[in-house]
């Protein structure tokens, strides 16, 4: 009854929501004609386009709007979800419709003709003012819709419905760990009937539910009481154990959950996963490929290839001031050193030569005048760069060459700085997972201090930026890099 109770409600979820992506385009008209166009962009010109223009779109875009937001589990049970993942399946949802109204919007307008054979009427061409106001309002459309949704099951588990009962099998910490994390979130409305026991220790009841059975009696204890769902905690050890009841379970139709908290963690993300039909739990370090990575990924390939071209003129000039004051015009202009990338794998880094040949090879000689903690070499004075490298250095325009390394993908716009392998080789185990993360050409201790902050301090701020990425945060340091580039701050 549950599940039919569950189907029924997602499918009056869609027919609203196709109502709403509607109902949003004849809004953001409105507000294009009478609101934008007098009042704040009067010199746009039509100012005034007829909603006739749009009708076509009005048949496609709420059904585009529905896939979109069941692709991004919109339409999933929200019981055990958190408000900020439904904001942001919508969020995307609604930013995908934009992006397909924008297409089809194009597409209307070059196939004018056969739209009108076909009953598709549509302007001669859709207002960009519209199609821009459009997912603002669906966005503000649904997420008031899910707030007052989400309200109203909150006041009908508070009136004793819409309550799932659940049946916890296992012992000990683990299980007291599941029973808090369940009474901390009471929206859920999971009513913990009772505990089987796993192990035959427990007492009468766990942190006051009920112990109603062991394992012998579980299969009788479901078969004479109404358990919506069952939820197995095992331990490393009972995991065997379970899988008999867990498959007899399957077999009688009841939903199961299965608790894998088998290794303490502090940083990894849990992500289910599969190999084919092989269930794969995967802690990873950093977030998974999604929409905002997809896009991180294809601006730094858009921005490398135009800011390549904008200082190409630039770059020739510095190409040339490095030829000349070398000892020969044979000397190279560019320097390549091996770095390691993502997940230590090596790529060839490029550089502008701010130092004279076989500066490498000098290294060990300078090693005493370190000025930096850790594997790190760096002095104020290096004795190895030349005049005309001091100046690349200070103006950071020796990295502009690293563009390159972006547009082939090896390298990012931001991110950690990548390391030589020396370096990384006497590294501790907890900085190793900077690399984690596609090195980037600025990073957030390069706008926080740059070199006059210690190792340690780089190691910890890399990691901060892993653990807290997001396109506001690269936006954030790509502006802040400018600011420090034109002042030279921290560069040596």
């Amino acid at each position: 009854m549950l599940r039919e109770h569950q189907y029924i409600f997602s499918r009056l979820n869609m027919v609203t929501d196709f109502a709403l992506a509607a109902t949003s385009l004849w809004v953001a008209h409105l507000l294009r004609n009478y609101v934008v166009v007098p009042y704040l962009l009067p010199d746009v010109y039509p100012a005034f386009v007829p909603f006739s223009d749009h009708v076509g779109l009005i048949w496609i875009l709420p059904f585009l709007t529905v896939i979109f937001l069941r692709f991004h589990g919109y339409y999933q049970s929200q019981r055990i979800k958190v408000f900020g993942t439904t904001a942001r399946a919508v969020a995307l949802g609604s930013l995908e419709t934009a992006v397909a109204a924008m297409a089809l919007s194009f597409f209307f307008s070059r196939n004018r003709a056969s739209n009108l054979a076909s009953g598709l009427v549509v302007g001669e061409a859709v207002s960009r003012g519209v199609l821009v106001l459009m997912p603002m309002v669906l966005f503000v459309f649904l997420m008031i819709k899910s707030w007052f949704l989400r309200r109203f099951l909150v006041s009908l588990r508070r009136g004793g419905r819409n309550w799932r009962t659940i049946l916890l099998v296992g012992s000990g910490e683990n299980l007291r760990q599941v029973i808090s994390v369940i009474r901390s979130h009471p929206f859920w409305g999971f009513k913990l009937q009772g505990v089987i026991d796993d192990t035959g220790r427990e007492a009468t009841a766990v942190d006051d539910i009920p112990v109603v059975g062991n394992l012998a009696s579980m299969l009788d204890y479901v078969r004479a009481h109404p358990v919506d769902e069952i939820v197995f905690v095992p331990g490393r050890r009972s995991l065997d154990d379970l899988a008999p009841y867990f498959q007899k379970c399957e077999t009688m139709g009841t939903r199961t959950r299965l608790t894998l908290n088998f290794f303490p963690r502090k940083i990894t993300r849990p992500v289910l996963d599969s190999f084919d039909d092989l269930p794969v739990l995967t802690y990873s370090p950093v977030q998974d490929l999604n929409a905002a990575l997809l896009f991180k990924y294809a601006f730094d390939r858009v921005a490398a290839f135009i800011l390549l071209i904008i200082f190409f003129p630039v770059m020739v000039v510095l190409a040339i001031a490095v030829a000349a004051t070398s000892p020969s015009w044979r000397d190279p202009i560019f320097y390549g050193q091996t770095r390691l990338g993502l997940n230590g794998r090596p790529f060839k880094l490029w550089k502008f030569r701010s130092m004279r040949l076989g500066a490498d090879l000098e290294l060990a000689k300078l090693a005493a005048k370190n000025e930096m903690k850790g594997p790190v070499f760096k002095i104020k004075r290096d004795p190895r760069i030349t005049p005309v490298g001091r100046l690349l250095r200070k103006t950071s325009l020796d990295e502009l060459p690293q563009l390159w390394n972006v547009l082939i993908g090896k390298m990012s716009l931001v991110g950690p700085r990548p390391p030589i392998p020396a370096e990384v080789e006497k590294y501790d185990q907890w900085q190793l997972r900077r690399l984690s993360m596609k090195p980037g050409i600025t990073c957030l201790w390069q706008v926080n201090g740059r070199n006059q902050l210690p190792f340690d301090t780089w190691m910890k701020m890399d990691l901060e930026y892993i653990d807290n990425w997001s396109l506001m945060l690269d936006l954030k340091i790509l502006l802040k890099t400018i600011y420090v580039v034109a002042t030279g701050y921290g560069a040596m």
